[in-house]
């Protein structure tokens, strides 16, 4: 069979799949995220890392702190998601979909500033909120890099242990229409590296996401101070940024 087949064929098994989804889904709507249980979940995975927080109601000036608050406030969609969807179709859809926006990650990357990875450690952060990670398996290798899948607490050991460790808290919003994704990377014993925002539509007539644009943040040279984001992706190819 010749990788076009197989390409083929894959695109259109996710296609078929992702409709069975959708079909699924017309009598839901999406909602907005409940912000204040967002942020809690951020704090708490925040303070696993050591970062400054404080509570809801007490936000301090600190760089991290207006990061969260900077995340809270982006506009998202919860995953949507029917209880009585397939587990399959949910789990295969979902693969599906966070394979490609860390395949899209590690280009952007790439293309930004001649960044390589070796291996990129994935944070399986569960409390009970719309941006959980799901409950997946990566492939092993995404884009020539090594992919793991660990607890917030085994990354911050592995940080102290190997302050050149690639940490990355990646959170989604899955929608029947778009996927947004934020990839924020921790590097330096869990020094707040930059993020990556990363925008997919749904092409009905393809059956599958398409790239829309991505967004980028740097923290490194920060001062406490909001950064720019800056736009490196959009009409279907890198721009300046």
């Amino acid at each position: 069979m010749t990788e076009s087949t197989t390409a083929n064929r894959d695109s259109i098994e996710y296609g078929v799949l992702w409709q069975v989804w959708l079909d699924k889904q017309s009598s839901y709507h999406n909602v907005e995220m409940d912000k204040h249980k967002y942020i809690k979940a951020v704090f708490s995975w925040a303070l696993c890392f050591g970062l400054a927080a404080c509570s809801n109601h007490a936000v301090d000036n600190s760089k991290t702190n207006k990061t969260i608050a900077d995340i809270a406030s982006t506009p998202t969609q919860q995953t949507v998601i029917s209880p009585t969807d397939s587990l399959a179709v949910q789990i295969d859809v979902l693969t599906k979909i966070y394979t490609q926006a860390i395949a899209e990650f590690i280009k952007a990357a790439h293309q930004k500033d001649k960044t390589t990875f070796d291996t990129l450690f994935f944070g399986k952060h569960v409390y009970g909120q719309p941006d959980d990670f799901p409950d997946i398996q990566l492939p092993e290798i995404i884009e020539r890099t090594q992919v793991r899948l660990i607890t917030p607490e085994a990354g911050l050991k592995k940080q102290q242990a190997r302050k050149s460790l690639v940490y990355i808290n990646m959170m989604g919003w899955i929608g029947q229409e778009k996927a947004e994704f934020m990839v924020v990377v921790f590097s330096n014993g869990a020094e707040h590296q930059y993020d990556y925002f990363i925008n997919f539509t749904y092409n009905n007539t393809r059956k599958e996401f398409e790239l829309v644009q991505i967004q980028f943040e740097n923290y490194l040279h920060s001062k406490a101070e909001k950064p720019k984001r800056l736009t490196i992706y959009k009409d279907g190819k890198y721009v300046g940024g």
